[in-house]
């Protein structure tokens, strides 16, 4: 190696990385694109979800499990699917020579040469090397930096039926509104930045997900959808056939919002030929159905009952998740609200129970912690918040 490295441990994989001089800026911050190759601690998070629906996988099925990860870094990520989700085999791809090279002596300082497989070549190159059948993956890990949209179309070829794919973006800026054209110009849609950005951020990529996947004739199920730090996660069961791509784009709308003052209300989902009055507008499109699996993460909460190596906060992070019922898009901005009337902001849980007690549906959002979903209108909320 042409660079300083040090061992540590993720989960049950021992592995080499490189020395964290390279792109720690202060004692909990990191930039791991300054570093030879692609390693952040910060990211275990990211990992531990995968390895938790890997477990999950594992226990649903019975034959000869194979990963795949096509931008693997040092590689842990493939390592602990295996040692921790039990999986019988990986293939473990990165572009880069340094990071081909880390991932080897990873790989042999875990003892896996018989069941993990290195390779060194282009993300798309190693999905088109995986779409015949027979090579196709049960869980194909995308995680580039930056937006992953450029590889998408290759990653449903070398996904099996019924696999799954999981998608990591960090282009955040661009998935929450915050930098317009670029959205539109790498996603083709019109957001802004609103008080449910986060989940805003998902819905987009969830769109980009399910319009890859019909292109190829196939559609999605979402299992898992996450924002957190800076990145947004999707995990989505992978249907072929036309019947299911039909399934997944028919859940590409827009949602109509009003502005008022500084909040963003929403209005409910439409179709473009519906439109808009004046004193609302459009965001979207975006992916409006079910953004994640009750069953699934009820399963991955199990997990917590195991000897398992995934941080608490995960499991908080799915318990949230779980207590959002997801039938209204979009939510209002309880801190910006507050703000607006010049008050402190109220508690969420107790707006949740005065709207419950009134007769409105209320609950919390699982992507932005100052949201509530509710189909109470914008007069009643600041009425119930004023009364406080």
């Amino acid at each position: 190696m042409d660079f300083e490295t040090m061992s540590i441990r993720e989960g049950r994989a021992e592995i080499i990385v490189p020395k964290p001089d390279y792109y720690r800026v202060s004692p909990n911050e990191y930039v791991p694109s300054k570093a030879p190759v692609f390693y952040n601690p910060l990211m275990k998070e990211n990992r531990d979800f995968t390895v938790m629906v890997a477990s999950v996988i594992r226990r649903r099925v019975g034959y000869s499990l194979c990963f795949g990860d096509s931008m693997a870094g040092v590689g842990v990520r493939s390592i602990r699917v295996v040692t921790e989700a039990g999986w019988d085999e990986a293939h473990v791809n990165d572009s880069s020579q340094r990071a081909f090279a880390t991932i080897v002596m990873n790989i042999r300082l875990n003892r896996l040469e018989e069941r993990l497989h290195a390779s060194k070549m282009d993300a798309n190159v190693f999905h088109v090397e995986h779409s015949p059948r027979g090579s196709r993956f049960d869980m194909l890990e995308l995680d580039p930096f930056g937006t992953p949209v450029r590889f998408l179309d290759t990653c449903f070829q070398a996904v099996k039926h019924g696999g799954v794919l999981s998608v990591t973006a960090t282009d955040t800026a661009n998935l929450f509104g915050v930098h317009k054209r670029a959205a539109r110009m790498l996603y083709g849609v019109n957001v802004l930045k609103t008080g449910f950005m986060r989940e805003i951020g998902v819905r987009v990529l969830l769109k980009a997900v399910a319009e890859a996947a019909a292109r190829n004739e196939r559609g999605i199920e979402p299992i898992v959808s996450v924002t957190r730090r800076h990145y947004v996660k999707v995990l989505v069961r992978v249907l072929k056939g036309r019947k299911h791509a039909f399934k997944s784009v028919s859940q590409i709308r827009f949602l109509k919002l009003r502005r008022v003052e500084k909040i963003y209300v929403p209005l409910g989902v439409v179709d473009v030929e519906e439109g808009c009055e004046k004193d609302s507008l459009l965001l979207g499109p975006l992916y409006t159905g079910q953004t994640y699996s009750r069953e699934w993460l009820e399963k991955m909460l199990l997990l917590k009952t195991e000897n398992t190596f995934v941080d608490k906060d995960v499991f908080k992070t799915l318990e949230t998740l779980v207590s959002d019922d997801q039938k209204i898009v979009g939510g209002i901005d309880l801190t910006g609200l507050a703000s607006s009337l010049h008050v402190n902001p109220p508690g969420r849980s107790l707006i949740i129970e005065r709207l419950a007690r009134e007769g409105f549906t209320a609950c919390r959002s699982g992507f932005d912690n100052n949201c509530v979903r509710t189909d109470a209108g914008l007069d009643e909320l600041v009425r119930i918040i004023r009364s406080l």
